[in-house]
């Protein structure tokens, strides 16, 4: 019986482990950042934002919160803005 509750103690401290490890383990040395990388999440993050307004805009609208003139200069502006921030992507050097 005592060897019984030994060997599960055992198994589940295993378990525990390995469980545990890659939240305690220290990461790996990093590459260092490419140029350019920062820009380009940051305009990853704004262009998200973006598509993810256009979205919005277009519910609103479909929702009765937007009239058709509002909805248009609205959505009008954020897809230009969209093409800019990909345009932009696009023009940053390659990973």
């Amino acid at each position: 019986m005592i060897a019984a509750l030994v060997v599960l103690g055992l198994v589940s401290l295993a378990v525990v482990a390995l469980i545990a490890w890659p939240l305690v383990a220290r990461p790996a040395a990093a590459e260092p950042a490419a140029p350019g990388d920062d820009e380009r999440r940051q305009i990853e993050e704004d262009l998200e934002r973006s598509l993810a307004a256009i979205g919005e805009i277009a519910q609103d609208h479909r929702a009765g919160n937007l009239s058709d003139e509002d909805f248009a200069a609205l959505d009008r502006d954020e897809r230009a803005r969209a093409v800019e921030l990909m345009r932009r992507r696009d023009a940053l050097p390659p990973r």
